[in-house]
């Protein structure tokens, strides 16, 4: 008769790590140790897409962190780069924008060329818009407003004299 042979715990963990395999030095692969908590975020291309174009849209970095459903540590943390480039993004995505048009109508796109040319157009209008709301003020100076009703009054109060005149400051008080 055979005596019962009961496996150890250590002889249990080594069959379960062989059936996972073994490594490049013949070492048994250890299952994976799952933490406590939840799993860290991690950078993705679309989500750094997702930030870059709120940004492009004026949003604020707390918004953009909610669009892609992360604190905004998180987000500074992961996509410092994108953050760092929150004030350009519009003007960066219009001249990407614009050079995809001008590659396309180099192309020979019909459409593209006339797009390209109404954003031009459109960069124009502005630019004159501009130039219209700013005319006669280059080097006029500039006009002197007249003091508001409550700065009249304290500079009215200030100079009152006779029986109501604030008092004077006291000597000792003075060098």
């Amino acid at each position: 008769m055979v005596p019962d042979h009961r496996p150890s715990h250590l002889e249990i963990f080594f069959r379960m790590a062989e059936d996972l395999g073994r490594d490049l030095f013949g070492d048994p692969v250890l299952p994976s140790k799952e933490a406590r908590g939840r799993p860290e975020h991690s950078w993705s291309r679309e989500n750094s897409n997702k930030v870059l174009l709120a940004f492009a849209l004026g949003r604020s970095v707390k918004e953009a962190a909610t669009a892609i459903g992360v604190s905004v540590p998180t987000l500074r943390k992961h996509y410092f780069s994108e953050v760092e480039k929150q004030k350009d993004a519009r003007l960066r995505m219009e001249m990407t924008q614009l050079a995809r048009l001008n590659d396309a109508a180099t192309a020979g796109n019909v459409t593209a060329e006339k797009e390209l040319f109404k954003r031009f157009d459109k960069a124009r209008q502005v630019e004159l818009a501009d130039r219209v709301a700013e005319r006669g003020r280059n080097g006029a100076p500039a006009r002197q407003t007249k003091p508001g009703k409550k700065a009249a009054a304290k500079a009215a109060a200030g100079a009152v004299q006779g029986k109501f005149a604030p008092p004077p400051v006291p000597s000792k008080l003075i060098n």
